[in-house]
């Protein structure tokens, strides 16, 4: 379809075995007319597949070609749109909204992930693959273990510890209350945050597996549409920068939360509260 209705339908003439310079050309031509890098890589594809299927050396591979290549890739690139940080006042306006004491374990499973995610710079990956037995609750701070995390090269782990603090977006507290409400035994290897059942007798928590990011997503983007916030402002990131954030603000030495979950910064002996 793509060379029947794109290249053959642009080289009127000397269609195949095509020359380098017109791909160069005929790619020029797709970058200002559709103005796709996918449309591009498409047609470099198609062009190479036809040539190999003939016997033919493919001119995509062609230095003039991969130049054109390279360059439209850089120019059509879509620029990434940097979502904005969670901060602590738009966590309280969560809490005050679906943290009352008739909150669901629906909502309060979310709230918990989503305090601890800001108060340990913790990415997605990190909340999801949490076990029950990696929190450990003192009177002053909780703390989480980390069994790899993508700064942690070697796979050595750390311990992340979170502050108790007199605030209604305490991350211990919160982790408490649902710890509490789910039943969750702090011995057991089955995942920290998980599906929830509703029956007629209430919410528990799945016995198996644990949340995907789509659903984490969708939950969290949900609340914060809830408190009148543009959901596409802000995504899963915007909890662990957010927290980093607040720790700069709060007066946190960079060589302590920069690293996000080095050991020096637990060895400190230091718990800093930010929410």
């Amino acid at each position: 379809m793509l060379l029947r209705d794109g290249w053959t339908g642009w080289a009127v003439r000397k269609r195949f075995p095509a020359k380098p310079m017109h791909i160069a050309l005929y790619l020029q031509y797709l970058a200002n007319t559709v103005k796709s890098k996918s449309a591009t890589s498409v047609a470099v594809n198609a062009l190479a597949w036809a040539h190999r299927m003939a016997g033919m050396e493919s001119p995509t591979e062609n230095s003039l070609v991969r130049t054109v290549v390279d360059a439209l890739d850089r120019s059509l690139a879509q620029p990434k749109t940097r979502k904005e940080p969670v901060t602590a006042a738009m966590l309280e306006e969560l809490v005050e909204k679906f943290g009352n004491p008739s909150a669901t374990l629906s909502d309060v499973r979310s709230l918990a992930a989503f305090l601890l995610g800001f108060a340990a710079f913790l990415r997605f990956d990190e909340i999801s693959q949490l076990k029950c037995c990696d929190i450990a609750i003192e009177s002053s701070h909780l703390s989480v273990k980390l069994r790899s995390s993508k700064t942690d090269q070697y796979r050595e782990g750390a311990l992340v510890p979170v502050a108790r603090t007199s605030t209604a977006t305490c991350p211990v507290a919160m982790m408490e209350r649902y710890i509490k409400l789910a039943q969750i035994d702090l011995s057991s290897e089955l995942n920290l945050f998980r599906a929830i059942v509703k029956s007629k007798k209430g919410e528990y928590l799945r016995r198996d597996g644990g949340l995907s990011y789509t659903r984490f997503r969708e939950l969290f983007l949900a609340m914060i549409k809830s408190i009148g916030l543009a959901p596409k402002e802000f995504g899963l990131h915007s909890l662990r920068s957010g927290g980093a954030t607040a720790a700069a603000n709060a007066g946190v030495p960079d060589c302590l939360f920069k690293s996000l979950h080095a050991c020096i910064w637990y060895d400190s002996g230091d718990v800093f509260p930010i929410v």
